[in-house]
């Protein structure tokens, strides 16, 4: 079975996307979601709280976010990444700067995967302007999963994501 807690275009600013509880932003400016991670494309090293990078630096892009009972086959984006995700509320704020919304799902551990559809497309246009398609795409997939374990590149399909897994630091 499939929920759907958020599926629309989200303008991102700087190519990011947060999964946060409200009050703890300052955390995602203060401290590096990415460390001692492999990936660089989907942080996780801050409890409670997900990080995800897009190609496109600003601009509206089509984002989908979905709860399954199990893994999911893999679909066909160019860079899938995963990693473990326990959320520390029900009620969570899914934002790119100024746009965003509350989403709530079950507290459970979870595995989640960061699917990019044309994320080096859109790095290379950089920017769309309001009315106009955005190249990427870009799905946040989690599912219950009691066994926490190291984030994972699934799929490295762009050099964008290559540049992005290059940055993050050991702990």
């Amino acid at each position: 079975m499939e929920t759907v807690i958020f599926d629309r275009p989200m303008h991102v600013h700087y190519g990011f996307i947060w999964l946060h509880p409200w009050g703890r932003i300052d955390e995602l400016v203060d401290l590096d979601p990415f460390v001692g991670q492999t990936n660089g494309l989907c942080g996780a090293a801050l409890p409670g709280i997900l990080s995800m990078r897009t190609g496109l630096h600003t601009g509206a892009v089509p984002v989908r976010v979905v709860i399954v009972d199990a893994p999911p086959p893999l679909g066909d984006a160019e860079d899938i990444v995963e990693v473990s995700f326990r959320p520390t509320e029900s009620v969570l704020r899914f934002a790119a700067f100024d746009d965003g919304e509350e989403i709530s799902f079950p507290l459970h551990s979870y595995r989640a995967r960061w699917s990019a559809t044309a994320m080096q497309a859109a790095d290379e246009v950089d920017t769309v302007l309001e009315g106009e398609p955005a190249p990427d795409r870009y799905e946040l997939c989690l599912w219950p999963d009691d066994d926490p374990r190291a984030d994972a590149i699934i799929r490295e399909g762009s050099e964008i994501a290559a540049y992005w897994h290059g940055t993050v630091h050991p702990r």
